[in-house]
């Protein structure tokens, strides 16, 4: 049979089950829990803020593997985020690699320099077929995350704030007041937590785009629960979300951030443990909370091993400059 690779219209109904369908059989790990349609599709169909160029490699009328770039549009422009997938009973031969060219060359076009992936391979293993995968394509080793869960229920020890700080909680969309401030904190992901040798841009973040998000999490069916942390003299100082995706018995700890100015008063331990008892309702018949930290974050990882999260799971990440 002939190969082919097309261009994905995720708004193509036809195409974009067969492109999840793919991206399905191709996370058959534990570790590697795949989004939903309703998800996988939100993301691909894209918005101001970052592009998706998808890709299906067809053997014959058969979709076999599939790819993407994620590609920021109002910062870090030079760089792309790519994700490649073949069922494991279709990999060696040759299908993620012909992806992987193609999808080089389409963002080295787009005038990106180098891309970054990631890999996933249990905690007890050295090594894993994505990391030899990603050697073999000429990909240099970045930085390691270590993925942590905690399983539920949970009995989360108390934190209440101290020094004077306080918590304010809420879902959906800030209240008015701290939308600029909220939308500051955000955009400092990369520049305040540890990270590799590659050194990414702030994200570009505004009151529009928060309330962006928020629409984007409904048409995603997930509820996200925000909290943060108010210094003595009423600033923000600090946050975490928790991500809940319906359907799934998954939670996702995503970011949490105190700026360094207010660190030393116990604020992650603080946020982490106020987001669990605001969002109990969330918890219910969920099974595990799943974050991520870069393996030089000590603080953070003693926070979250505090609060009984165990690691899981290796996320190896990865880096290409084109050209």
């Amino acid at each position: 049979m002939s190969v082919t690779i097309d261009v994905l219209d995720p708004t193509d109904h036809g195409s974009f089950v067969e492109f999840h369908d793919v991206y399905l059989r191709s996370n058959e790990r534990y570790i590697d829990q795949p989004w939903s349609a309703d998800e996988l599709r939100v993301l691909l169909i894209g918005d101001a803020y970052t592009r998706c160029d998808s890709l299906l490699l067809r053997d014959g009328e058969t979709v076999v593997a599939v790819a993407l770039a994620e590609l920021p549009e109002r910062d870090n422009a030079t760089t792309a985020f790519a994700e490649v997938w073949v069922p494991p009973e279709l990999r060696r031969r040759g299908h993620g690699t012909a992806l992987l060219e193609r999808l080089e060359l389409r963002v080295a076009e787009d005038g990106r320099d180098q891309v970054l992936t990631e890999t996933l391979r249990p905690i007890e293993d050295e090594t894993g077929s994505g990391r030899e995968f990603m050697l073999a394509r000429g990909y240099r080793f970045d930085t390691q995350l270590v993925q942590r869960e905690l399983a539920l229920p949970a009995d989360v020890p108390p934190a209440e704030p101290r020094d004077g700080y306080t918590l304010t909680a809420w879902r959906g969309a800030p209240p008015q007041q701290w939308l600029e401030q909220y939308a500051h904190l955000r955009a400092l992901l990369n520049q305040e937590a540890p990270s590799g040798e590659t050194q990414l841009e702030n994200e570009y973040w505004d009151p529009d785009r928060l309330l962006h998000e928020v629409d984007q999490w409904k048409r995603q069916h997930r509820v996200a629960q925000t909290v943060v942390a108010v210094a003595p003299d009423g600033t923000l100082a600090g946050h975490t979300q928790l991500l809940f995706p319906h359907g799934t018995p998954e939670v996702y700890q995503w970011d949490t951030l105190v700026l360094p100015e207010h660190r030393g008063h116990g604020l992650g331990f603080s946020l982490k443990q106020q987001a669990m008892r605001e969002a109990s309702d969330q918890m219910a018949g969920r099974r595990r909370v799943v974050t991520w930290n870069d393996a030089q974050n000590d603080h953070m990882i003693a926070v979250n091993e505090d609060l009984g999260y165990r690691a899981s799971a290796w996320a190896d990440q990865w880096v290409k400059h084109l050209g």
